[in-house]
């Protein structure tokens, strides 16, 4: 096969459409890719001036909360790789222990991926799964200076309305 041959297969090879990503539930293995993710997320997110991102943390963290009843994550894979991830957590409402609500701890989509609404999948999975859990409503955040208007939107085409506006100081 000469050169250009090479050449051309490999670019038949790039066109080939994408294989469908498998949306599951994390495991305590999956913890290191996971936290390796939100490491990038971090850094889009801006936070630096408020707290450092330690991946050695957020694995020990993972690997407590995979597993347990009131935490849910999933990830959305591509060959081994992960491409969107989230997460909520169940309890019951403070002022009515008979309401289940599921509030989102992390939730977030690759912007390299090129499996466009792939977080949006992961968003209805989880929903699914608190939902079959128990959960009689779930809270979702954005970050405004990430991405807060197109989040906004999405929110508000899947059925959310707004809740309460977050803020963030740092102490020390």
């Amino acid at each position: 096969m000469t050169h250009n041959q090479d050449s051309i297969n490999e670019a038949s090879q790039s066109s080939e459409p994408l294989t469908a990503p498998v949306i599951r539930h994390a495991v305590t293995d999956d913890a290191e890719q996971i936290a390796m993710l939100g490491a990038k997320f971090h850094e889009q997110a801006l936070w630096s001036d408020i707290f450092n991102y330690n991946i050695s943390d957020c694995v020990a963290s993972l690997e407590h909360f995979i597993g347990q009843p009131n935490f849910i994550c999933m990830v959305a894979e591509e060959n081994e790789r992960f491409i969107s991830f989230g997460s909520l957590v169940l309890s019951p409402v403070y002022f009515n222990h008979l309401h289940i609500s599921a509030e989102e701890l992390f939730w977030w989509a690759d912007p390299e991926t090129k499996h466009l609404g792939i977080g949006r999948k992961i968003k209805k999975a989880l929903e699914q799964e608190a939902k079959d859990r128990g959960a009689s409503s779930v809270q979702m955040k954005s970050i405004d200076l990430l991405n807060g208007n197109r989040m906004s939107k999405l929110y508000a085409r899947d059925g959310y309305r707004p809740s309460e506006h977050s803020f963030i100081k740092r102490l020390v």
